[in-house]
């Protein structure tokens, strides 16, 4: 990332992180509110702070809890701080929780108090078009959700957004790994999202639940725990969640069952003639999908393994 922070693209730019006081580091911390405050707090009169609060619309009663926008270097300015082995290692280490504080690497022309009205401009506008409070860039998965499941179209219109930004790096789920987010700039920005990706929306939370459940605990099972988290399991989970409405499944337990077999035996179970029988039961009982399964007695490791002959 020290690379890219002083590449010639971005080097003669501001370059920012972006945190989340919605989540609270330990005091000790060299990334804790409290230690950027002893570090860089300065009280000045004039010009550009190296902390700047970002007050987001539905958080401004209380500064505390706003994000931060942390200036690492001004323009033309070498980047070197050991603060950037701290930020990884923090992002790796919360790449799975619902709420991360290492929100992104923002790379810009703006100054830090301009940069950070544009952010709020920006997840206004995109909450206004939604009808409800939507600030992508202040939640990692969202912003890996958008880049991977939106259409081209989808992802050039919410770069149409970050007009004013020239690099933005947001860190995934695999290990906390910084991606740069991109889209194709020779596309006619359209005049929204997609149809399809609002639709995929409202299941974010399921989707996104499932995500985490299968990050968390897969390890537990044999066959997964020398494997790396699958690349592709946000794409493969969005689809698990709108087979399992498709397929009459309306429970949240019943969809994160067949949500979690799916990613772990794949069409072993998702396509098992004895599996759609439980479905039909579910669909009569809510929330009872797992317990069919289980009573049907049905192996699917052994079918898994013979398979891979």
């Amino acid at each position: 990332m020290l690379t890219e922070l002083n590449n010639q693209d971005n080097f003669n730019k501001y370059r920012y992180l972006l945190v989340d006081n919605l989540v609270v580091l330990n005091s000790l911390s060299p990334l804790s509110r409290d230690s950027l405050l002893d570090l860089f707090g300065e009280d000045k009169p004039f010009g550009e702070k190296k902390l700047t609060q970002v007050l987001r619309t539905d958080l401004d009663y209380d500064q505390s809890i706003c994000p931060t926008l942390i200036k690492l270097a001004e323009p033309n300015e070498f980047y070197a701080d050991l603060m950037l082995d701290e930020i990884s290692q923090q992002a790796k280490i919360e790449c799975l929780w619902s709420k991360r504080y290492i929100c992104a690497y923002i790379i810009s022309d703006l100054k830090p108090s301009v940069l950070a009205k544009q952010l709020i401009k920006i997840g206004n506008n995109i909450a206004q078009t939604l009808r409800q409070p939507y600030y992508p860039f202040f939640e990692p998965f969202r912003m890996q959700f958008l880049h991977e499941m939106g259409s081209k179209e989808d992802n050039a219109w919410l770069k149409a957004q970050f007009s004013q930004i020239e690099n933005y790096y947001y860190p995934s789920i695999n290990g906390g790994k910084f991606i740069r987010f991109t889209a194709d700039n020779s596309l006619e920005t359209p005049i929204s999202w997609s149809s399809t990706y609002y639709q995929r929306l409202k299941n974010f939370r399921m989707i996104r639940t499932l995500v985490n459940a299968w990050s968390n605990n897969r390890s537990q099972f044999d066959e997964q725990k020398n494997l790396p988290l699958n690349e592709n399991v946000i794409s493969q989970s969005t689809q698990l969640v709108e087979q399992a409405y498709q397929l009459g499944l309306t429970h949240a337990t019943d969809i994160l069952f067949w949500g979690l077999n799916g990613l772990r035996y794949h069409q072993v179970f998702t396509q098992h003639p004895q599996i759609f029988e439980q479905i039909r039961k579910a669909q009569q009982e809510p929330g009872t999908f797992s317990k069919h399964v289980i009573n049907a007695n049905i192996h699917f490791e052994s079918q898994l393994l013979s398979d891979k002959e």
